[in-house]
């Protein structure tokens, strides 16, 4: 982790219950039991959550919609997830990208969750709009901003967010679970200027027990880049793994030399393997055991249970 990672928060055990209790209104050691448990078994707590709420895994429903809206288990899994080497590696390379696209730049952040991905964007020097609907992840995330003394602007209307503002616009691990992918993609375009940035993670094929609320019906968009081009985008960079991938707001096909530079080929590359996720999510179990080994406790916290 860089020195422009978050770390006064992200790094504490002791900040990172006191918030989540603050939040829930939930005993601070319950809130680390449970913490340690999602690290333990990634996932558990919202696939629990939504067991004991009836609702269905993997589907979209008005029951899984309300879910989100009044569940406390997101913050469990986000704040491990938010410490997975894997997600900080994004995190960075988004960073990246953006930077090389345009310093100082104006930057929407939609459904960042915990604020994370935003809070170190604006440690990076770009001017940042939050989203989020209103709950325990937004009241969660304006404590992350406060912590890191950080200006950045929150909403929560999705009405509120201007039109054709934004020099880039970060959508990390959020497509998977919308009803209507190609319409999201297609109303994250009216917020960009012409020319505009749209930086995307979105694991598709990754429908598994840790990962409850992704939707099946969306797997048939596994490694489809043309979930982007028909709704005003082109890819021009990105992580190989499509993590994220970096796509333009364009109404006119790029110039051949940009089209066909090196890196284009080899971004067409993973969308081959990933693009099996449309009939089966089996060659993606592995997943779940990926990310466990890269997930990180706390430092200067002993990683058993004794530590409580």
């Amino acid at each position: 982790m860089n020195q422009t990672e978050p770390q006064s928060s992200i790094e504490s055990l002791n900040t990172m219950v006191q918030w989540i209790a603050e939040v829930t209104n939930q005993p601070t050691d319950r809130v680390r039991t449970r913490l340690r448990n999602e690290f333990d078994h990634p996932g558990t707590t919202v696939r629990n959550a939504l067991r004991q709420a009836g609702v269905t895994p993997y589907q979209w429903s008005a029951d899984l919609e309300q879910f989100y809206s009044t569940t406390d288990a997101f913050l469990y899994e986000l704040v491990i997830w938010n410490r997975n080497r894997i997600k900080i590696q994004m995190r960075h390379a988004t960073a990246r990208h953006i930077a090389r696209h345009r310093p100082n730049a104006s930057v929407l952040s939609i459904g960042d969750g915990l604020g994370f991905d935003s809070a170190h964007l604006a440690k990076n020097g770009h001017r940042i709009t939050y989203f989020e609907l209103p709950g325990l992840t937004e009241s969660f995330a304006r404590r992350v901003f406060s912590r890191q003394n950080e200006t950045i602007t929150v909403l929560t209307e999705p009405t509120k967010i201007p039109h054709e503002s934004f020099d880039a616009i970060v959508c990390l691990d959020v497509l998977e679970h919308v009803p209507d992918p190609p319409e999201f993609v297609r109303m994250l375009a009216t917020y960009l200027k012409p020319g505009g940035r749209l930086l995307v993670h979105a694991p598709f094929m990754i429908v598994q027990p840790s990962c409850s609320t992704h939707l099946s019906s969306n797997r048939r968009y596994s490694g489809d880049i043309t979930l982007y081009e028909r709704n005003g985008f082109q890819c021009v960079d990105g992580e190989l793994a499509w993590n994220p991938i970096v796509l333009e707001r364009t109404d006119a096909p790029l110039p051949f030399i940009r089209r066909w530079r090196p890196r284009q080929w080899l971004l067409r590359i993973a969308p081959c393997f990933m693009s099996l996720g449309r009939s089966s999510a089996t060659p993606f179990f592995w997943a779940d055991r990926l990310r466990m080994l890269n997930d990180r406790w706390f430092v200067g916290e002993k990683r058993g249970r004794e530590s409580f």
